[in-house]
């Protein structure tokens, strides 16, 4: 037997064929079909049969009227295993997803609070060290970030559940191979570490009372953990700035957002090019005069032979 059709043309004469119309008959297949995916399974990937009262019809007879084959069999069988395979694709990923969603909420419920539906400190530091991780650590801002947490120290069950589906981890130790896997994504995606230094300002913000400011201390400390490994060249010495002075007592989010640029702007920590005549905010100036006057003290103190203890 040959690969053409026409070696079906003997057995059509036996087939039974339906009087009717290709109308009627589209609508009964169509039917014979969704009642057939109701109750199918995977095993079951035999065409279905009909009855049109008297004669009957199998979607493997419909043949043309030229008997050059059953061309409606193949289109009708092609379309059943096409929905099937969708179908179970389908259960699949749901099954899949409910599995996921159960797993996150037993990784939440392992550490959260006895009272309260949170993860306070207690958990946070239980989670810091199966995770092998400080909870002072670059990744675990990562894990607040991812999941958009508004206060430190505390995981609702909503932002644990939203930081893990970020992450796409639903154990410890997935968890931690993702964390890891960010930090290193963000030595090079500016645009990302853009968002998470932004985040980094609201995470720091005392929610409870309404604050809008960071306190200096709590901003040096963030500061000190945003940019670990990707240190600007001027930041330990506006740090120092900021320690120095009494009147500096907290840090508004302009100031928070606009450093970032700042650091850019003298990359190289050479203040000599900034143009404080653009729309930096003030404490800026203030920082930028400071230390034009610890150079000139410097200068000044190295030419009458003075020895300096710390010079910045």
């Amino acid at each position: 037997m040959g690969n053409c059709f026409s070696c079906l043309r003997s057995k059509s004469t036996t087939r039974p064929v339906s009087n009717l119309s290709d109308d009627d008959e589209d609508e009964h297949l169509n039917n014979a079909l969704d009642k057939r995916l109701e109750g199918i399974g995977s095993n079951d990937m035999r065409p279905p049969l009909m009855s049109n009262g008297s004669r009957s019809i199998t979607v493997t007879g419909s043949v043309g009227s030229d008997n050059c084959g059953s061309v409606r069999s193949t289109f009708t069988c092609n379309r059943l295993t096409s929905t099937l395979s969708k179908t179970n694709m389908m259960r699949l990923n749901n099954f899949a997803a409910k599995s996921f969603q159960t797993k996150v909420q037993k990784l939440f419920d392992t550490y959260k609070d006895a009272v309260e539906d949170l993860i306070v400190i207690d958990g946070i530091e239980r989670l810091c060290s199966d995770l092998q991780m400080s909870p002072e650590e670059f990744r675990i801002l990562i894990l607040a970030w991812k999941c958009d947490a508004h206060q430190m120290c505390r995981f609702t069950r909503p932002e644990f559940t939203n930081g893990c589906n970020a992450l796409q981890a639903d154990s410890v130790s997935s968890m931690k191979n993702k964390l890891s896997d960010v930090a290193n994504e963000l030595k090079d995606n500016i645009e990302e570490f853009k968002s998470l230094y932004r985040f980094t300002f609201k995470f720091g913000l005392d929610n409870a009372v309404g604050q809008r400011i960071l306190p200096v201390d709590t901003a040096i400390v963030l500061w000190k953990l945003i940019f670990n490994g990707r240190e600007p060249a001027i930041l330990q010495r506006w740090l120092n700035f900021l320690e120095s002075q009494d009147n500096i007592r907290g840090i508004p989010k302009d100031t928070w957002n606009m450093f970032y640029n700042f650091a850019e702007s003298v990359s190289n920590g050479d203040l000599s090019n900034y143009d404080d005549t653009e729309a930096w905010p003030s404490v800026f100036d203030d920082f930028v005069e400071y230390e034009n006057d610890q150079a000139n003290q410097n200068i000044s103190d190295k030419g009458t032979g003075k020895k300096l203890g710390d010079v910045l």
